[in-house]
This record gives structure tokens, C-alpha cells and sequence, in this order.
């Protein structure tokens, strides 16, 4: 993607107490003085310091508990029986089921659903809907802040910090330094989401023809500049939590389109959780509606979360 950041970065004019409005209108606009190379580099690792994720080595057992602490199961599983295979987490009352690739690679999925007893399942496909559990593992989660399951890089979140979009991240929201310290976090999420909901187009296409185990390659969103719902979301959650603000990707449906399975997101800043509809605003704003960031959590029937 040809980011314009001598324009993009006139944010740094808009404080925060600016509306969003304000920020989407101006985010193209002439650019004035801002942080940059390692002064903002400095001002990121002090007050925006990323998560460390975990190290990439493959582990020795297929089911993986060694990152539990920070919210993250790791499952690397090598099955050569051509078989479709799922793994299924369950926590109480709770349970998620994720397709499994089933070649050997890591892959990372969010303890969720909070500290307590998990147990994980690789399941393999018998026939037709059945499956049985080729291996499984009982483990307590503790994590001193629950959280931080969503900081984590997953599967259907899938960020790390050479990536094109997650570099840019310090870029995109300079501005948001030029604000009060105490809406630092809150600012970022709304330079990020403004440029989402400017930038991202939504791509009816895509959706005609998406296959059923697909997952967002925030890479190819951010430099095509389009996607639909779960790549909004899947690219929103990855650039805030690359700044360590906990974001949550969410299914489920939305009262203005009661019909359609949807993705959104969830972002924790000040305290609280408020919900976030990166698809919907961009839509609006091509359509010249009115919109605000935050939405009516009443709004949106949840689903999943990861």
C-alpha cells in the first residue's frame, strides 16, 4: 500500500477531544511538525509498548500449555491421514471448535474465555460431521491479566511486528501524541480506525466466493485495500493490539443487518470495552451517512469472540 504519510500524518493537528468526523475528514490532509524516526519510536516503547509474542520454535508435545500464562494455546500437529481435523477448547460451560491445518506449523489460537480449567481436543474427521479426538489435554490457565488473551497474534488475528501494517501503526497514529496523555490509548484506537474506515474498501466479490475455512491475511487487506467484515476486523484488532491495546475480533450478527453472519470488534480503553464497526462506518462513509465509532453494544448479538 502507497501510504501518503507526509499527508496522512497531519493528523498530529487534531487533538484528541476532536471528533472523529474531524480526523477521517483531515487524515489526508497537509501534514504539520510531528514525532518521527526514533523520537516517535521513543514515545511508542514508552507509553504504547507492544506485547512480546512467543518465540516461533515448534514445541515437543502437539498440544502446547507453555504460553497459557499470557492467554495462548499452541497447537502444532503434523497428520499426514489427509483428514480433516478441528480443534475443539473447552472451558466450563464454554466451547470453541477452529479447523486445524494439521501440517506440522505452529498455530496459535486465545484462551478466551478467561483464567480456569481448559481442556483442548485435536479432533480428526471419521465421516461426514463425526469426528474423534486424537489427542487431548486438561491444564489450568492463570494469567495475571485476563486481558492479555487479547493482545496475543492468532489465528484468525495474525500479526507480527515486520509486517507492512503493524510497522505503519507508529506512523498512522503520531498524531495521537499531540493530544492529552490521559487519551493517548483512546486516540490511537481513533487514528487507526479512521484510517481503516478511509482506506479499506468493502469487496462484495470476495464474499461471493469465500471459501468455508477461510482466514484474514491482514497483509493483503492493508495493501489491496479491501476486504470484507472479518478482515476489517482481523486487521483493526491486530494494529491496536500491536500496540498493546486489547482488542477482541467478534462474530455474530448486527441488528442493522439481522441476516448476515458479521465481524466486529471490541477494544479495551479507558477502563472499558466499547464496540467498534470497522465495516459498517466504512460503508457509511462511502454512502455519505452519519456514523460514530463507538456503537450500542445492544446492538450486536455476539457469537465468538477471539
Amino acid at each position: 500500500m502507497k501510504l501518503r504519510f507526509a499527508t496522512l500524518l497531519a493528523a498530529c493537528m487534531l487533538l484528541a477531544g476532536c471528533s472523529v468526523g474531524s480526523i477521517i475528514n483531515n487524515i489526508d490532509s497537509p501534514a504539520a511538525s510531528m514525532p518521527s524516526g526514533e523520537e516517535l519510536d521513543l514515545l511508542f516503547e514508552s507509553e504504547l509498548p507492544g506485547p512480546v509474542l512467543p518465540p516461533s520454535v515448534k514445541p515437543s508435545e502437539p498440544i502446547c500449555t507453555d504460553y497459557t500464562g499470557m492467554g495462548l494455546l499452541r497447537i502444532c500437529y503434523p497428520d499426514d491421514s489427509g483428514a480433516a481435523l478441528k480443534l475443539q477448547v473447552i472451558s466450563g460451560d464454554e466451547t470453541i471448535v477452529y479447523n486445524l491445518k494439521g501440517d506440522g506449523s505452529n498455530e496459535d489460537f486465545s484462551l478466551q474465555f478467561g483464567n480456569g480449567r481448559y481442556t483442548a481436543r485435536i479432533m480428526q474427521n471419521a465421516q461426514g460431521d463425526e469426528y474423534f479426538a486424537v489427542k487431548a489435554k486438561s491444564f489450568d490457565v492463570k494469567m495475571a491479566d485476563e486481558n492479555d488473551a487479547f493482545l496475543n497474534s492468532i489465528q484468525n488475528v495474525f500479526w507480527n511486528y515486520e509486517m507492512p501494517p503493524i510497522k505503519d501503526v507508529r506512523k498512522i497514529v503520531a498524531g495521537a501524541f499531540a493530544g492529552p496523555e490521559k487519551d493517548l490509548r483512546y486516540s490511537c484506537v481513533r487514528y487507526l480506525y479512521a484510517y481503516i474506515v478511509k482506506h479499506i474498501k468493502y469487496d462484495s466479490d470476495k464474499l461471493k466466493n469465500l471459501s468455508f475455512d477461510y482466514v484474514p491475511d491482514i497483509v493483503q487487506t492493508y495493501e489491496r485495500e479491501k476486504g470484507i467484515c472479518y478482515d476489517y476486523s482481523s486487521l483493526f484488532a491486530a494494529m491496536l493490539r500491536s500496540a498493546g491495546i486489547p482488542a477482541k475480533l467478534v462474530k455474530g450478527y448486527a441488528d442493522y443487518a439481522p441476516d448476515s453472519y458479521h465481524a466486529w470488534n471490541e477494544v479495551f480503553v479507558d477502563g472499558r470495552w466499547i464496540v467498534v464497526d470497522t465495516t459498517r462506518d466504512a460503508t457509511l462513509l462511502n454512502s455519505g451517512g452519519a456514523f460514530e465509532m463507538e456503537k450500542a453494544p445492544s446492538g450486536y448479538s455476539v457469537v465468538h469472540t477471539y
